[in-house]
């Protein structure tokens, strides 16, 4: 056998070797087509979910990205109705209470690592893999900066038991919202539960998202929100309304949104390539765009962004979450009758 033939034989046996995982890999994308479609259940804002959808579509023609956007709480209730019923819509979920994926674990998701994320943050890694973090953000409070002076805008959480700030409020519900459950429990650990008794008396109007509370304060139909989601908030910021961020003395809850694909998943395939993609660079890329810290590596953040190491964070463990989920929304139904 002569030299100049080596080289050839080489990448021959290369690529025989290769055979069989590269065709399993283009079977995956090849079964996603044929399946047409995948169904994500997301708590992300809306503007973000049809971005990621949309972006997601050019790159996979022949897949349609349908996006069933709502509150973590009622998309939660919403999947396990649907379940109980033998009724399976969703094949990928994503929400902001990492309570409902403990709950939910072994029994609903699908043990899958997106392409790419053994490059991430190690805190966006789930070892079992029934989940990775796709996003994560911090709760505010946050203040209409055309009707409130810096001066007398609240520093930190307690200041907003200030009697001042009575019918000039908005809080969001707990029920529908994991970010507000995550503040709730900060709360708590740092002035007890009568923080929210003398929180409750200051009579503030209750919306369901934690984003909800934004437009109003931006409106001026109230001038304090006593907590956001960052990422909401930096975009209406962005994009000229009269707003301001507080970052409390007492540090912000650091909120990790997982995401999984389910195992009854309708699109098994379809699931496998849209989460692929949301890990991919290009899909994280949306979210960092949008004010959301992600795990990918390679993403650049708009610039207003505190990075993470500027912040006083805490994280509420996903253990406490799962048990206090309930007591705290009983708690906030209790004092604010809503």
């Amino acid at each position: 056998m002569t030299r100049s033939r080596m080289p050839g034989l080489i990448a021959a046996a290369v690529l025989l070797a290769a055979g069989p995982a590269l065709a399993a890999e283009d079977a995956v994308p090849r079964a996603a087509k044929k399946e047409g479609k995948v169904t994500w259940y997301t708590a992300v804002s809306l503007p973000v979910a049809q971005e990621v959808c949309q972006k997601f579509m050019k790159k996979h023609p022949g897949i349609e990205c349908i996006v069933h956007r709502d509150g973590s709480g009622k998309l939660y209730q919403r999947y396990l109705q649907e379940a109980k019923g033998n009724i399976y819509v969703a094949d990928v979920y994503h929400t902001s209470n990492y309570g409902h994926f403990l709950a939910m674990k072994d029994k609903h998701f699908l043990a899958y690592k997106p392409k790419g994320t053994e490059k991430f943050n190690r805190s966006f890694v789930i070892d079992h893999g029934q989940w990775t973090i796709l996003r994560a953000a911090v709760l505010v409070p946050f203040y209409n900066s055309a009707k409130v002076s810096a001066a007398e805008a609240p520093k930190s959480w307690k200041d907003l038991t200030d009697p001042k700030w009575k019918n000039r409020m908005v809080h969001s519900h707990p029920a529908y919202s994991g970010f507000v459950t995550n503040g709730m429990l900060l709360n708590i650990k740092h002035h007890g539960e009568d923080y929210y008794k003398k929180l409750a008396a200051n009579k503030p109007k209750v919306v369901q998202s934690a984003l909800a509370s934004i437009p109003l304060v931006a409106r001026g139909e109230a001038d304090v929100g006593a907590g956001t989601v960052s990422y909401g908030l930096f975009e209406a910021i962005k994009k000229g309304e009269p707003l301001k961020v507080v970052i409390p003395a007492e540090g912000v809850p650091l909120v990790s949104s997982p995401n999984s694909i389910l195992k009854k998943a309708p699109h098994p395939n379809a699931s496998k390539v849209f989460t692929d993609y949301m890990f991919s660079l290009e899909g994280q890329q949306i979210f960092a765009n949008r004010f959301l810290y992600v795990g990918h590596p390679g993403v650049k953040y708009p610039k207003g962004l505190p990075s993470l190491d500027e912040l006083k964070l805490e994280v509420i463990s996903p253990e406490v979450l799962k048990k206090e989920n309930k007591n705290m929304q009983q708690l906030f139904r209790k004092l604010f009758g809503v």
